[in-house]
């Protein structure tokens, strides 16, 4: 049997479509990531890959989640960007303070179907799908509150722009 290799630290990027939790056989909380081409298996939580590559492109967090307070009014269930240049957004499924908590990229879903009334399917522009205990319109309010808030600072950033 081949023994699956954890790499010890990750950075999203622009083929990062989701983090997903599992637990080790130590019991502690590593991470899935769903990329467009194949899956990593990372040997930290997904909320430390999120802060870890919110550092990467040089704020925290904290200080993304503050942003989106100040931008929209809340901090529950925040979207994150990680980098606006390229495109990054992140929207936690649950509070991101479970350690069970899916992160999802904004750009890579493509639809969202219900299955029942408390689970549906996320597809991904490159045909993945996955799973999801939740209701499709619980799920589909985090990804539009998501493409708001990416709306919000693109808007911000050409109102800045000079036009010659």
């Amino acid at each position: 049997m081949e023994k699956t290799i954890l790499l010890s630290s990750y950075e999203i990027n622009t083929s990062t479509m989701a983090l997903l939790p599992f637990y080790n056989e130590y019991g502690n909380v590593n991470t899935e990531v769903l990329e467009i081409e194949k899956n990593e298996r990372i040997d930290i939580s997904p909320i430390k890959i999120i802060n870890e590559s919110c550092l990467f492109f040089g704020s925290s967090y904290e200080g993304r989640r503050e942003a989106v307070r100040r931008s929209m009014g809340y901090v529950s269930l925040s979207p994150i960007m990680i980098n606006l240049e390229l495109g990054i957004f992140f929207f936690p499924v649950e509070s991101p303070k479970n350690e069970t908590c899916i992160w999802l990229s904004q750009s890579h879903v493509q639809r969202i179907e219900s299955v029942d009334s408390d689970t549906c399917s996320v597809h991904f522009k490159n045909t993945a799908n996955l799973i999801l205990p939740q209701s499709k319109y619980a799920l589909e309010a985090k990804l539009f509150r998501t493409a708001q808030y990416r709306y919000i600072l693109t808007e911000r950033i050409s109102e800045r722009t000079p036009r010659y």
